[in-house]
């Protein structure tokens, strides 16, 4: 049996100064908190941790954008004055060159695969100081994805190249700044031009979260912390933690580590230290220690409950750096007998497979839109999300955290062969060697450059690990190279994967395994789990030969069919449906559609029969479909919460229902429908579950089935109103309030 017993980071929390030209505010111990509270209520993102030692500064607000090749963008007198003002997360592509006018095109060098968006060359730059922050400390720049092959660079020099667009990384800008008042420029160039570049839509620019990270020199190495739990039963537990000091000063350093873990309510328990190793400079030094817990509050799917574990760095009896860690406490096992156990308790994945745009939001989706997006899938039945075909968000999986489902993370949709037509896939740069700084730590067991599909898998494994809804991870999707270059590739992607978290197995989403060799060839004793795509005989088969494996039917089709074979077969840990969401691309030659229909819900959220079907099937409380009208008099208004905070986190869907007399919807209408908005409010987007090709800018959106949407986010305090008219019939109007208060992510069934 493979006894998985884990815990887990999740997404650490920022803090922010409030200054327009986005300075850095000093560290020294004894004002941590005061300034992490501070800075924090002035923009809206929550502080973890009573104590913080580094400075770890919310990077989203403030860029400006430019779309196209800016010759000598990177450098930092360039006039960027006439750039537009952005925060990111932000997808270009999404929002075109012109907005409101339509981003699609039928000519679009990203063709149907890529939803017919446009693709090239887009540039951001942003201004900051470091005032208050001594010399002497490390400066650090975290990208959580840049979509794609970014360049970064400070004050005019190239700190680092990143190819693919799905991986996190971190460079060392240290060097390049300048401290002090001094104006210091950053510059990332974000490149899609060779196309198409995927079967489905992945978005443009800088689409996830930037962190600054100032430090000691004597500080907790990037991802180094990793948590596990132990002898998991209802009254005890052991969390076990290990970390990685790295000494970057001129001096060696006595250094020690102490871990203090707090439980779900914020009560701290008891403390631990460790003994104190010398680190000369320029080395590093690795530290472990334990907690023992009495009746632990353990993570499961209807109560995720969630610890906080904070390691601090002593030297010399002095703290200087922290790390905070969200910790699950709960075992995981995986046996060919029985399938899959939670906390000692069978349980089988009821998932979905999902791609990772939001439709009028594209890629770069508020963590409020994400958080709506589970909890419609989670009243369907859906306890687990494969991450189709690429590493999430840290903040999709800090709500899977929160939220209790269980997560299968994928790494790749093609290793070295590409999928189609698609030239500007990752293929192109699996193989290669990986350019320094690669912004992630070093591959286990490389020496010299390692291709970069083993640094993006080193970087997923390391940053992914300790959260508990992280399941399993699967090496790729249906890939097409021949057996003969995929046996090796996997046993390394496999090796990895357990030298850097042994907790855990890999599956595969194989692409005709019983065709090419993987039932009975190396592809099935490499695999923890055998996993395959719309074929369950195979899998069933290769599950019964020696070794025998679980198994898992990693994509399915929407038929309910399929569970019973699930049900029938106990080393069968679950199933993932394709697709639980509606979203864009995979649309080649079917202008004007853009998107795929084939989910359980359209790309707006909308549940469609099988949807309810899948919610029977799965015993999950039955919600209603909407009643039905045909003759259309009124439309009626209402948001999905009422209050929205000027916080970028959050983002209120404002639901226009064109409707009889009675409020029944008339789904036969694809009206226009004109909003406005007055008030201390913006729309951000206008959307419908329509994948025909409309521009999800401006302030006009055609209903699909009777249905239509305003995406508002608030821009200050105060009452804030919508009102949606459509030609001939009674306008809808409601009312939102906008509030300063951060958007707090929702734990359990939320939204």
């Amino acid at each position: 049996m493979l006894a998985l017993m884990l815990a887990v980071p999740l997404v650490v929390p920022f803090t922010t100064d409030s200054a327009s030209a986005d300075a850095i505010p000093a560290t020294a111990t004894a004002t941590a908190t005061a300034t992490a509270t501070a800075t924090a209520t002035a923009t809206g993102k929550p502080v973890s941790g009573a104590n913080r030692f580094r400075t770890v500064t919310d990077f989203d607000p403030g860029w400006l954008f430019d779309y196209g090749d800016a010759s000598g963008a990177g450098a930092a007198s360039y006039d960027d004055g006439g750039w537009r003002k952005v925060t990111v997360p932000h997808d270009w592509s999404i929002e075109g060159e012109n907005p409101p006018a339509s981003p699609f095109s039928q000519s679009a060098a990203s063709t149907g695969r890529g939803g017919y968006l446009p693709s090239g060359i887009g540039w951001y730059r942003k201004h900051f100081s470091l005032v208050g922050v001594p010399a002497a400390r490390k400066v650090y720049i975290d990208f959580d994805g840049v979509m794609a092959n970014a360049g970064v660079y400070v004050n005019g020099t190239l700190i680092g190249t990143h190819p693919y667009g799905a991986t996190s990384f971190r460079y060392d800008i240290t060097s390049a700044a300048k401290f002090g008042g001094t104006d210091n420029v950053i510059a990332v160039k974000t490149d899609t031009s060779r196309q198409p570049a995927s079967r489905f839509y992945t978005g443009a620019g800088i689409y996830r979260d930037v962190r600054l990270i100032a430090t000691d020199p004597v500080h907790i190495d990037q991802w180094a912390t990793h948590v596990t739990t132990a002898n998991v039963t209802g009254s005890a537990a052991t969390v076990h933690a290990q970390t990685t000091v790295v000494n970057s000063g001129s001096t060696a350093a006595s250094v020690s580590a102490q871990g203090v873990l707090s439980d779900p309510g914020g009560t701290i328990l008891p403390g631990t230290a460790t003994g104190r190793k010398t680190v000369a400079a320029g080395a590093s030094a690795t530290f472990t220690y334990d907690i023992p817990v009495t009746n632990p509050e353990l993570w499961d799917l209807k109560s995720p409950d969630l610890y906080s574990l904070a390691t601090k760095v002593d030297v010399g009896g002095i703290t200087v750096d922290d790390d905070i860690t969200s910790v699950g406490i709960r075992s995981l096992a995986f046996s060919p007998s029985t399938g899959m156990s939670l906390n000692g308790h069978s349980v089988k994945f009821q998932g979905v497979a999902i791609h990772q745009d939001y439709h009028g939001l594209g890629t770069a989706a508020p963590q409020r839109a994400v958080q709506r997006r589970l909890a419609q899938l989670k009243a369907l039945g859906v306890n687990a999300i494969r991450t189709a075909h690429e590493p999430p968000s840290p903040a999709f999986l800090d709500l899977t955290d929160r939220m209790g489902f269980l997560v299968l993370d994928e790494f790749f949709d093609v290793w070295t062969q590409h999928k189609y037509s698609d030239v500007g896939d990752y293929a192109t740069y699996f193989n290669r060697s990986s350019v320094s700084p690669t912004g992630a730590p070093a591959v286990p067991g490389a020496s010299g450059p390692a291709p970069w599909y083993q640094v993006d898998t080193t970087s997923t494994v390391l940053r992914d690990r300790n959260h508990p809804s992280v399941a399993m991870w699967s090496a790729g999707n249906e890939i097409r190279d021949p057996l003969s270059t995929r046996t090796s590739l996997l046993n390394r992607i496999v090796s990895i994967s357990h030298a850097l978290d042994p907790t855990r197995p890999v599956t595969q989403a194989l692409f005709r395994p019983g065709d090419n060799g993987d039932v009975t060839g190396a592809t099935r004793t490499a695999l923890d789990v055998f996993g395959g795509n719309y074929r369950p005989d195979d899998v069933i088969k290769a599950m019964g030969m020696s070794p025998v494996r679980p198994g898992l039917f990693t994509e399915m089709g929407t038929a309910t069919s399929s569970w019973t074979t699930v049900r029938n077969n106990p080393g069968v840990t679950g199933e993932f449906l394709w697709t639980g969401v509606d979203y864009l691309g995979e649309a080649d030659g079917l202008w004007p559609t853009v998107g795929s229909t084939a989910g359980l819900m359209d790309a707006v959220g909308t549940v469609r029969p099988i949807g309810y079907s899948w919610q029977t099937t799965w015993g999950a409380p039955r919600t209603p479909s909407p009643a039905t009208g045909t003759a259309a008099s009124q439309v009626l208004l209402a948001p999905d919460h009422p209050t929205v905070s000027t916080d970028g986190d959050d983002i209120s869907y404002v639901k226009a229902t064109v409707a009889d007399s009675a409020g029944r919807v008339v789904t036969g209408s694809s009206a226009a429908v004109a909003f406005t908005i007055s008030g201390p409010g913006v729309i951000v987007a206008v959307d419908s579950g329509s994948q025909t090709q409309e521009s999800f800018r401006g302030t006009v959106r055609k209903a699909y089935q009777g249905v239509a949407y305003a995406l508002v986010r608030a821009t200050g305090a105060g009452s804030i109103t919508v009102t949606a008219s459509v030609n001939g019939l009674a306008s809808g109007t409601t009312g939102l309030t906008g509030t300063t208060v951060p958007f707090v992510p929702c734990a359990g069934s939320c939204d």
